[in-house]
């Protein structure tokens, strides 16, 4: 559950956020745990628009913040710099309000007795559930150093294929935009010129015509319109996905999807096998680390089969046999998964396996304009077409009929 609240600490200071927790009960303690008397808490809503969710959307804190942080944290932490004098520095270099606030948060929280793990956690729209509990599991096993060195990694790697993948999108999204462009300029400039030059004759229009017509009149009387009927559609999509079932449905198309569908595929089956990877070494239980990545995958069908996973590898099945019940694990991962089992090196394997897909990403990435091109090329010849027969279909009918006459 999602709470809301405002608190003051011991200095009387105004404090204000939302915490998950299990009740309201729960919720309370965390708060006086922390030091902080609690002014009011209310649950939020799944979907709900609160003032500050809305702050957060304004101040988020950019994956490259949070790369340099854990960068620095890790450099400093290897140094055998202090946990507080690593925040301190930290918090006054911080470029974004939001994560120098969460650092000074986290610093005062330490300074009052809690864990490492237990003041990040106060902060989930920061740190996510892999980021925390990768910490966490640092800490018990004493191995802080090691799995913010891994964090580091996943971090770096994750921004670098979502960098990649936004870079290959540039040129598609041009080409969108400029056939937007031409076809907004064609049905408010040129259409309603033919319109004028078919209304002197007075001749029965073909089908395609009346529609290029119709539609253009639209644009031209009901303009404003437009931008609310995308704003609805809009805020329709968001409120589908914003929900458990529209989530998993949305990214269960992507996996089929055309082209995207196999890159989405393969970003989950490296992004799983490098999570776990560093989960499993960092020491953290299977079960656990399944559940972790399930949470962070950032794909709902994906994570629906990972805790189907975990549950049968709790009812005693083994991992690799789990997986091919599954529905999105290609047998490369399967049979490296068997392998790591038999052999007891689970975490190499699975490291192997994310340096793979890694691998094939990077190469679809380089390839996906070239993939795409085709598509295009396509949908832009079909417009020019529907569009050239609209218009010159009826002057072939006039030439045809003053030429019989």
């Amino acid at each position: 559950m999602q709470f809301a609240f405002r608190a003051r600490d011991m200095q009387g200071a105004l404090i204000t956020g939302e915490v998950e927790a299990p009740d309201l009960r729960a919720m309370q303690s965390q708060l006086t745990e922390q030091g902080l008397i609690p002014i009011s808490i209310r649950e939020l809503k799944p979907g709900a628009v609160t003032m500050a969710a809305i702050e957060r959307w304004f101040n988020k804190v950019k994956a490259e913040e949070l790369m340099v942080f854990t960068r620095q944290f890790y450099t400093l932490f290897k140094a055998g710099v202090s946990i507080d004098t690593i925040l301190a520095t930290l918090a006054r270099q911080a470029m974004g309000k939001t994560l120098r606030t969460a650092i000074e948060r986290i610093r005062s929280d330490i300074g009052k007795g809690a864990s490492l793990s237990q003041a990040f956690r106060q902060h989930p729209h920061v740190f996510d559930e892999l980021y925390i509990s990768m910490m966490q599991a640092g800490e018990e096993a004493g191995i802080l150093e090691q799995t913010l060195f891994e964090l580091v990694k996943l971090i770096e790697k994750d921004h670098a294929i979502k960098r990649a993948i936004k870079s290959a999108m540039f040129y598609p999204k041009i080409v969108i935009f400029v056939l937007v462009g031409a076809i907004s300029v064609l049905m408010t400039m040129v259409v309603p010129k033919f319109k004028e030059f078919f209304g002197h004759y007075k001749a029965e229009l073909p089908m395609p015509t009346k529609i290029l017509i119709q539609v253009s009149d639209f644009f031209v009387n009901f303009w404003f319109l437009i931008p609310v009927i995308i704003g609805v559609g809009v805020f329709l999509f968001h409120r589908y996905a914003s929900t458990k079932s529209g989530r998993y449905n949305l990214d269960r198309i992507r996996f089929q999807m055309p082209i995207f569908g196999p890159l989405t595929m393969k970003v989950a089956n490296a992004r799983f096998g490098h999570i776990l990877s560093a989960l499993y070494k960092s020491g953290l239980a299977m079960s656990r680390s399944l559940d972790v990545v399930a949470n962070v995958i950032g794909n709902e069908a994906f994570a629906l089969e990972v805790r189907l996973m975990r549950d049968d590898i709790q009812r005693g099945m083994g991992m690799a046999d789990a997986m091919q019940q599954r529905l999105y694990f290609p047998p490369v991962v399967i049979e490296t998964t068997a392998v790591g089992e038999r052999t007891g090196s689970l975490d190499e394997m699975l490291l192997a396996v994310s340096e793979h897909f890694e691998l094939e990403v990077t190469h679809t990435i380089k390839n996906l304009t070239t993939l795409l091109e085709p598509i295009l090329l396509v949908v832009i010849f079909g417009m020019v077409t529907l569009v050239a027969l609209a218009i010159f279909l009826p002057i072939w009918g006039m030439s045809a009929a003053v030429k019989g006459g």
